[in-house]
């Protein structure tokens, strides 16, 4: 099992050029060399990290060559390190272009993106181990259509989230095959979160996790099952709880799996251990492909800032406690974990 932690353009890098306000970040962008070099130190062996589109292609079939020769440096460098390289080219953000050709509900905008996909492979496919063509379909769609955080800001547009989450589900499928041609091993994230209840609630935990959107049965037809997984959520009549639960992952042993996300957001470093105890129990069991946490840096994260605290490293750059340790307590995990919270509340990346 690979060993790793992951980054985002949009929530690392410090510029995006997309469809968003660009974020200052991590200033990833400029820092890249030491920030790979720090992740090999502290015993990492796998990196997720993205290309972004909007960089790249500026304007619609305008290239920056700038660009592509800034990422061939930047995934040539991860590839020097050591590091088995898992790159998203896809990560909630993209060309402010794709909104005039009617964005992800139309199929131009597939069309396009399968290009981009193709640029990609023919530029890096020598870099890449796994291709991850796009981050959690479901939730992207859920942010840009239902509850208005990402462009077009749609709210409770049921029909265009419709529309957009299909044609997403079919380019990943139609960028796998293109993968596949380059010899590069493709998948996508898929947001793995169980709904659970007792007694009366335990119909009203089924119901919601059938409509929901989900990727799942897709997810399951690439090369590897990416899994990002974060909280079990326990349904009660009139109010639910958010719970880490590690085990829940377990239900997925049958498949060939990857960990592509998982964290707590927490500066207390003895619940982050904890976790991480307990997720390292189920990595056992599991044998996952890789483990990758999220994340290496501090950065920003959706709807919410620069508050919740996931990282590996600080503001300064700095190894916290956990990453000095994460190794040594995934290879060989202790039987006795420290105790988890029983409630991570209605939002659960809030700093606890």
């Amino acid at each position: 099992m690979k060993i790793g932690a992951a980054i985002s353009p949009y929530q690392h890098f410090g510029l995006c050029n997309c469809d968003l306000p660009d974020e200052p970040g991590a200033r990833h962008i400029e820092y890249f060399e030491e920030d790979v070099k720090r992740a090999k130190a502290i015993g990492l062996d796998a990196f997720r990290t993205g290309v972004e589109w909007a960089l790249i292609e500026p304007r619609e079939e305008v290239l920056d060559r700038r660009w592509l020769g800034f990422f061939e440096r930047y995934l040539a460098t991860i590839r020097e390190e050591g590091l088995e390289l898992w790159l998203t080219a896809h990560h909630f953000t993209n060309p402010k272009w794709v909104w005039k050709i009617g964005g992800w509900e139309s199929r131009d905008t597939a069309k396009r993106f399968l290009r981009y996909i193709e640029l990609i492979l023919q530029n890096f496919y020598k870099y890449i181990n796994y291709l991850i063509i796009f981050n959690e379909p479901e939730i992207y769609v859920y942010l840009a259509y239902l509850k208005g955080d990402l462009p077009p800001h749609g709210y409770l547009a049921y029909r265009h989230a419709g529309r957009a989450l299909e044609n997403i589900l079919n380019v990943i499928q139609a960028a796998r095959d293109v993968s596949k041609s380059y010899g590069v091993k493709a998948t996508f994230t898929h947001p793995y979160r169980k709904y659970v209840g007792r007694g009366p609630a335990k119909l009203l935990a089924y119901a919601l996790s059938k409509l929901a959107p989900s990727s799942l049965e897709v997810a399951k037809e690439m090369d590897v099952l990416a899994i990002n997984f974060y909280v079990v959520t326990e349904v009660k009549l009139g109010d639910f709880r958010n719970l880490l639960k590690p085990e829940a992952l377990l239900a997925l042993r049958r498949h060939k799996i990857a960990i592509t996300e998982y964290g707590v957001a927490t500066r207390n470093e003895a619940l982050r251990e904890a976790y991480l105890c307990r997720m390292a129990q189920v990595f056992e069991e599991l044998r996952p492909e890789a483990a990758i946490w999220w994340s290496l840096l501090h950065g920003y994260e959706w709807g919410l800032g620069y508050s919740p605290f996931f990282a590996l490293f600080d503001e300064a750059r700095r190894p916290t406690p956990l990453a000095l340790k994460m190794r040594r307590i995934i290879e060989n995990p202790p039987r006795a974990c420290g105790e988890l919270p029983e409630d991570l509340g209605l939002e659960w990346r809030a700093a606890l």
